[in-house]
């Protein structure tokens, strides 16, 4: 366990510890320094005694040998100098010491310890007293040279410890270091029992806010009993700082909330709130204000807000400080109301807005103004898309109306002009003329037809089709319409899925989108075909106007052309609005395309800019019948009736009903004609009757109403209705009711012949 380095009995008994290591520690190095000194005395006097006696022992065979180098007997000189040696050994044996022999040129001759020492106690003096360091330990020593042999004789004190080094001094030390750990615990466990009781009756009584009682110890007791009285004084204060606080905690909590709820509400909602001051920087500003403009907070707080995102009018026109109506709310004291500006985001683009501009008031006192403001993006988008729809609606009344005249015109003159053709006989100018004739009704009739697709006039006969087999089927038939340079693409959805549609007016789509698409290119490219499943959510409806949200089959067709720009995309479908040259086109594709789609239930878009091309994506809604496919039936000949049938025929067109009169007439068909539906009844009472053919739309009474009355008197009475346009009465949205018969004007007089004798024998 750890010591406690803040307790009492750390802070006394550390130090004093301290102070006892470092005394004996002082005491212990000078006990040995004197040891030292003396050991030091004493080997310089010891060496000295052996010093004199070697003397002596050189200084005899000194005379000697100068006798024996006057003789010049080399055994003799060699002889004394094994003498000499041997009476240096004794010397330095009987008075405890060592010695070293060398040359002065430090060859060792004879010596008394081991290699290392002799090498250290030669290279370490010269002459006299000193001490040489070995690894083995220091050595003492005394040499003197003696010049007639050139030797250098050094004597070595063997005691070379210190008298503390050998007596029995060296355990002091640890018995000293035990004593002193003893005295320390001793002393620890008095103070421990001294101070712990007490200090633990304190801190109990502290811990449990109790009065601290007596402990016996005059230091403790006033310690006691000025905490006591802090404690009294500190209750008082706390008791009167508590109910302050708890009031204060409550006032907080009620503004905190009251701020909270404040700005979640103003965070959470959809308008851009921000406030400014008298000289227009930004005091605050909320959540959406954010991400519409494209900052951080930090970015926008304590900033001029007009110079940073109202600097512009809507024309990129510089927008002075000065004219910002914004300003009026804290200059003019007016709150201010603009439906249509600009704002400009961090990025650098604009969006238009509507913001309102209010005076905010503090103490009386005008401080600035709060500005609410909403993107209206998407309100201006969908203005123009619903005022583009209410145009196309207003367009197509007027082309169905005139659609419905023009066919009744066109009606009598394909009829007459095919009497003409058949009464007509052999290759004469006037059967050339006549087929003129034929051939400008035809166009005037596809033009008609194309104004009643835009108009969404058109009878459709509906069934559940397979798009990517139309289009597959279809694919020949645009191969040889389409230019050789121009690649079509297809790129079909895997899965199946069927539309409610008439397919031949289906196929009209594609071949107007087709050839559209061939139009813009100018000279090599591709179209492409793709079909997919999607899914239109209520986040795309309310983006598109018109969109139901559901699941379509959506029908793209992209090029590669010139593409267009916003001007002409507004416009496209109109009809006879034409960017081609005169005589190169009609207006009319792209508006059957619109009709026949919106006819259907479905939607076209389209996304192009110029060089880019161009996509259009045709949405139909997707149905989950049962698909159906028609085997092509070849037309029979027309026969003569075995048997003279008699029509009634009801048509408040003149024109149109003579030609049909005379057209039954002339298949030998008892006819019966008249303008009013009336008359018609009072003409065929008590008469024999086997069909009505009526014009839909008639004064006074409808066709339908008219056959309701004759089936009383004629049950099982067929009828063959004929109209220019579509109406409701037979017609819902556009798709024929179940079991009509009905015969589209302007028609060719074989077509209608043919279409009397299938309802006759039917």
């Amino acid at each position: 366990m750890a010591p406690d380095r803040y307790s009492l009995g750390y802070r006394l008994i550390v130090p004093s510890f301290i102070i006892i290591a470092l005394v004996f520690a002082s005491l212990t190095y000078l006990i040995y320094t004197i040891s030292q000194t003396i050991q030091d005395d004493y080997s310089r006097f010891s060496l000295a005694a052996v010093n004199g006696e070697a003397r002596k022992i050189l200084s005899a065979a000194a005379s000697e040998m100068t006798a024996a180098d006057l003789s010049g007997n080399q055994v003799v000189t060699a002889a004394m100098q094994k003498s000499v040696k041997e009476a240096l050994t004794l010397l330095w044996q009987r008075m405890n010491h060592d010695g070293v022999i060398a040359k002065a040129d430090g060859t060792i001759l004879f010596s008394t310890l081991p290699e290392d020492r002799c090498r250290a106690i030669i290279t370490g003096g010269n002459s006299g007293y000193y001490i040489a360091l070995a690894p083995s330990g220091k050595s003492r020593c005394y040499a003197q040279r003696f010049p007639l042999w050139d030797w250098r004789v050094v004597s070595v004190d063997r005691n070379s410890r210190s008298l503390m080094d050998r007596s029995m001094a060296g355990l002091l030390l640890p018995a000293v270091s035990l004593g002193i750990l003893l005295m320390t615990g001793g002393v620890f466990l008095v103070l421990r029992k001294t101070l712990r009781q007490p200090m633990e009756q304190m801190v109990s009584a502290l811990k449990h806010g109790k009065e601290i009682e007596a402990t016996g110890l005059t230091e403790f007791d006033f310690i006691g009993n000025a905490v006591n009285d802090a404690f009294a004084r500190l209750h008082e204060r706390e008791t009167a700082l508590g109910n302050e606080l708890q009031e204060r905690i409550r006032v907080e909590n009620e503004l905190r909330a009251s701020d909270e709820h404040i700005h979640r509400l103003l965070s959470f909602t959809e308008e851009g709130i921000y406030g400014i001051d008298t000289k227009g920087n930004c005091t605050f500003c909320n959540l959406s204000c954010l991400k519409m403009l494209g900052y951080e907070e930090e970015q926008l707080l304590g900033v001029n807000v007009h110079d940073l995102v109202h600097h512009s009018h809507p024309d990129g026109t510089a927008y002075a400080n000065r004219e910002c109506r914004i300003y009026l709310a804290f200059r003019d004291e007016v709150n201010v109301h603009v439906d249509n500006e600009v704002f400009w985001r961090s990025d650098g683009s604009s969006f238009p807005v509507e913001y309102w501009s209010h005076t905010v008031y503090e103490q009386g006192k005008v401080t600035g103004a709060v500005v609410t403001f909403i993107d209206i993006s998407q309100r201006k988008l969908l203005e123009d898309q619903l005022i583009q729809a209410q145009k196309m609606e207003s367009i197509g009344r007027l082309a169905g109306g005139i659609a419905h005249d023009f066919n009744n015109l066109l009606t009598p003159i394909k009829g007459y002009a095919e009497f003409l053709m058949q009464d007509l006989a052999g290759d004469t100018p006037a059967v050339a003329k006549v087929k003129r004739v034929l051939k400008a009704a035809d166009r005037a009739q596809t033009l008609v037809q194309q104004l009643l697709s835009f108009s969404r006039k058109q009878i459709l006969e509906m069934k559940v089709i397979d798009i990517n087999q139309t289009i597959t089927s279809f694919y020949d038939i645009m191969r040889r319409t389409i230019r050789e340079n121009i690649n079509l693409r297809l790129y079909l959805s895997d899965e199946t899925y069927g539309i409610r549609a008439d397919r031949n007016q289906i196929e009209q789509v594609i071949m107007n989108l087709a050839v559209n698409a061939q139009d813009a290119i100018a000279g090599r490219g591709e179209i492409t075909f793709e079909t997919a499943f999607v899914l239109l959510d209520d986040e795309y409806a309310s983006n598109h106007a018109e969109v139901t949200p559901g699941r379509f089959l959506m029908l793209a067709v992209t090029d590669n052309g010139c593409g267009m720009d916003k001007e002409t995309r507004q416009r496209i479908f109109e009809p006879f609005f034409t960017t081609k040259g005169v005589g190169k086109g009609t207006g009319l594709g792209l508006a059957t395309v619109y009709g026949i789609v919106r006819q259907h239930g479905g939607n076209i878009w389209v996304y192009s800019e110029p060089g880019k091309g161009t996509t259009f994506k045709v949405y139909f809604p997707i149905v989950d019948d049962q698909l159906t496919y028609e085997p092509h039936v070849p037309q029979a000949e027309l026969s003569s009736p075995a048997e003279r049938l008699h029509i009634l025929v009801v048509e408040d067109n003149e024109m149109v009903r003579t030609m049909v009169d005379e057209l039954l007439s002339r298949r030998g068909y008892d006819v019966i004609s008249t303008e009013y539906p009336k008359e018609a009844l009072q003409m065929v009472s008590g008469r024999p009757l086997d069909l009505l053919i009526s014009d839909v739309v008639m004064p006074v009474m409808t066709g339908p109403e008219l056959h309701e009355k004759l089936l009383e008197s004629y049950p099982g009475l067929k009828v063959l209705y004929m109209s220019g346009y579509t109406s409701n009465i037979i017609v819902h949205q556009g798709v024929l009711d179940e079991g009509i018969h009905y015969i589209q004007k302007p028609f060719a007089v074989t077509e209608f012949a043919r279409k009397v004798e299938a309802i006759l024998n039917s």
